[in-house]
């Protein structure tokens, strides 16, 4: 019997694509002098900013994420949007005594900006976000302390994301992962098969039903 459900936050639940694209095309051309596909950023999605930064770009780190933080702050409450459905899932599962986490790649900062920009950071026991743990996803770290948090089972819980590190991290988890399908992946092409895959947030209360 499910009795939590743990939602990544970028893509999962906030629509923060456009935002994310932006701020990157924004740090490619001011230090390489051109943007970049869009198709090259979405495979990025779902890793920590630092990593991301270190691997792409030679200027020094702080200079560069902090062009980033800069543009994408100053965007922040034009393009960051929530997915429609998410807060009525969100309530529903709250009102009929589901226990909830976050578990994002996003620092803690902006994390709570968008939970508390739609009112819904009330909703959550337990919000783990990138600079509350040493390993990220993959990882199962991450995962696991916002389980501890919820005092909750592994045989008790989902995790539903969008990316292949949400699959990644549920799996080595040990916890029945869910992927979103208006996420960036084809689920028939991954190694790893997500155990369900929703098209609509209500869909999570099939899953729920289904488990025993």
């Amino acid at each position: 019997m499910i009795k939590n459900v743990i939602f990544d936050l970028d893509g999962t639940l906030a629509n923060s694509e456009e935002l994310i694209i932006k701020s990157f095309q924004h740090i490619y051309k001011k230090f390489k002098g051109h943007e970049v596909s869009e198709s090259h950023i979405k495979k990025t999605f779902g890793e920590i900013l630092e990593k991301v930064i270190r691997a792409e770009f030679d200027e020094d780190y702080q200079t560069v994420v902090s062009a980033y933080r800069e543009f994408h702050y100053e965007n922040f409450d034009r393009y960051m949007k929530l997915y429609d459905g998410a807060k009525e899932i969100i309530e529903e599962l709250y009102l009929n005594n589901y226990t909830l986490g976050i578990v994002t790649s996003r620092l803690g900062l902006t994390a709570l900006k968008i939970l508390e920009m739609y009112d819904i950071s009330k909703y959550f026991k337990s919000i783990i976000t990138a600079d509350m743990c040493v390993n990220h996803k993959p990882h199962p770290e991450p995962l696991l302390k916002c389980l501890d948090e919820l005092e909750g089972s592994r045989p008790e819980t989902i995790f539903v994301g969008d990316t292949v590190f949400d699959l990644e991290c549920a799996k080595n988890a040990g916890i029945q992962s869910v992927l979103v399908s208006w996420s960036n992946l084809d689920a028939n092409l991954l190694i790893d098969k997500p155990d369900f895959v929703i098209n609509r947030y209500d869909d999570i209360k099939n899953i729920i039903a289904s488990i025993k």
